[in-house]
């Protein structure tokens, strides 16, 4: 759509009164559920029918791989369960959302197909079911999940790491609006670091289309504290609103505290959308003040040069729960994590937002990723356009995020093939294109490949992002004495100068590699002060905090293909 460049003027009428139009009604709870290992749901017409009596009521969140017998099972699987729809419902724009089904997904409402979510399991996705619900009465809501193998998916068949949990493992709700609603609110906090206190709000409403041209709608706003000692309202009123392809306004503020991971300062905004003297939609969000990039390579927060440290945790590894883990689960380990001095980490896949919500409160720096992994990952059209998806999907569900600095594109690839170098580059200017203010980087685990033995060798993919994301495992995967740690860092430097490094992961994995904790204990004690005593060395993450569950297994037991051998995390097939 061309930029309007038109001013929307907030009319003379008072809003803030008045009450907000919107309802969510939260669907986690009792489903019905079906595993349909010989795939005749469909012809039987289960969406249509309902489920056959033979089912099992679970509870959502869940995931069928943590349930005995089925520990295994890749396929498809059914749930379903009813809401009454008061007939109040019956003029309102109602959407259902999916916080996560991994990883295809597709969903009837009373019978009939509302849409469907495939090959990107790991992020948030909604459905406009107005046409569907008949209010006043019990609306059947339907979804078959499947999680098999798939080379339309991304994860690419097997070939990653982690638990590959099929279901409704994240929150649903379905959400009830005036049909002049909000879709999304992004919110940038922008400090002026050359006057203490001094910030700007950027605000961008992304709303149906039919409002952007719209001259009597009007915008409120409020802001006040959060997460600080005191809750101070610092804004409240109108927005002067302009309008594009979004509704955006921008606010200067003064007296505003930055975010920091040792003081994560954070602002609450709610925004209110006017439309004929009435509030038709409010919705909020938390967002801080911080700027971050990377000057004389090292990392910059509002100004300050950092050194990051972290560890690396594997979300999904409760044995009860498996990827469908509680809030009190997750928390515990995050909890474990900054009770180590944690202030940097990275995930290899999107995470819910609870996730990065304590990340914003309590102070700790990610990156979240692509899930791309592994040399078997094959690009072609499909699992490319699927990780330009992924990125726009992770953006709209957690670009408020102040402790998310970084999008990551990918994990230990083929790095050196100029096919996966050119496809890297391009995500990783898509990323930039989307969200300058954030980097984007890929993490490779060959970019000390010796090019003394191969002159031809392409540079590794990880020079196209904004800093050097290495897994350096010297004294494990390498086969190297740890003494070599610093010569192969040294390397690096050499063949691709003035770029920061990240040591994107280290550490000794068990049972492929022997010595446990003791082993672990003197490994770091090497390690750490050796990545300290380099300059350009902006940050380390160790891998990891815990035993996680995987369908692979570290000893490569369970590996995709089924047969062949590995060189440098490539299995030859």
């Amino acid at each position: 759509m061309k930029k309007q460049g038109i001013i929307l003027f907030i009319l003379l009428i008072s809003i803030s009164g008045l009450k907000a139009q919107r309802s969510i009604t939260d669907l986690a709870g009792v489903w019905h559920f079906r595993i349909d290992s010989t795939g005749v749901g469909i012809k039987e017409l289960w969406a249509e029918k309902g489920l056959p009596q033979e089912n099992t009521l679970v509870t959502v969140p869940h995931t069928w791989n943590v349930m005995p017998g089925l520990e295994g099972y890749w396929g498809k699987a059914w749930y379903e369960r009813s809401i009454d729809v008061p007939q109040s419902m019956k003029k309102k724009i109602v959407r259902l959302q999916f916080d996560g089904v991994y990883h295809d997904a597709t969903v009837w409402v009373n019978g009939k197909k509302a849409g469907g979510h495939y090959g990107v399991g790991y992020t948030q996705f909604t459905l406009d079911i107005s046409q569907y619900l008949i209010p006043g009465k019990s609306n059947r809501i339907t979804v078959c999940a499947d999680n098999s193998a798939s080379r339309a998916a991304v994860p690419f068949m097997k070939s990653f790491d982690w638990a590959h949990d099929g279901g409704i493992y994240r929150g649903v709700r379905i959400i009830f609006t005036e049909p002049q609603y909000i879709e999304r609110l992004e919110v940038r906090g922008i400090p002026d670091l050359a006057v203490q206190g001094k910030g700007k709000v950027a605000i961008s409403l992304i709303v149906p289309s039919s409002l952007l041209n719209s001259k009597i709608i009007q915008v409120n706003a409020e802001i006040w504290e959060e997460n600080q000692p005191t809750q101070n309202m610092v804004f409240s009123g109108p927005l002067k609103i302009s309008a594009s392809q979004t509704l955006n306004a921008e606010l200067n503020l003064d007296g505003i505290k930055l975010w920091h991971f040792d003081h994560p300062n954070l602002y609450k905004i709610k925004v209110s959308l006017g439309f004929n003297g009435q509030i038709s939609d409010e919705i909020q969000t938390v967002f801080g003040f911080r700027t971050f990039g990377i000057q004389n390579e090292r990392f910059v927060l509002n100004g300050e040069p950092v050194r990051l440290g972290g560890i690396e945790w594997m979300p999904g590894s409760s044995l009860e729960h498996g990827m469908a883990e509680t809030h009190e689960e997750i928390q515990k380990n995050l909890e474990l994590m900054k009770g180590m001095n944690c202030v940097y980490t990275r995930f290899h896949w999107p995470q819910d937002e609870f996730v990065l919500d304590w990340c914003d409160r309590n102070g700790i720096l990610a990156q979240e990723e692509i899930p791309y992994w592994g040399w078997s990952t094959e690009f072609n059209d499909t699992t490319i356009a699927l990780g330009y998806q992924y990125l726009d999907e992770m953006m709209a569900a957690h670009f408020n995020h102040p402790s998310l600095i970084s999008w990551g594109v990918g994990n230990e690839l083929r790095a050196h093939d100029p096919f996966f170098i050119k496809t890297i580059r391009s995500l990783v200017e898509y990323a930039k294109s989307k969200d300058p203010d954030r980097l984007a980087n890929y993490v490779t685990n060959a970019l000390n490949w010796d090019k003394r033995d191969n002159p031809n060798l392409p540079p590794d993919a990880s020079s196209q992002g904004d800093m050097l994301c290495w897994n350096e495992y010297t004294p494990s995967w390498y086969e190297q004495p740890i003494e070599n740690t610093l010569g192969n860092i040294e390397y690096v430097r050499k063949e691709y100068p003035n770029r920061p490094v990240v040591i994107s992961e280290f550490g000794l994995c068990e049972p492929a590699f022997p010595g446990g904790d003791e082993r672990r204990i003197r490994d770091v004690q090497y390690q750490i002060p050796t990545y300290g005593s380099v300059p350009y060395v902006a940050g380390f993450i160790y891998f990891c905090l815990n035993d996680y569950r995987t369908h692979m297994g570290e000893d490569h037991s369970y590996s995709y293909p089924p047969t062949g051998t590995w060189n440098c995390g490539y299995q030859s097939e």
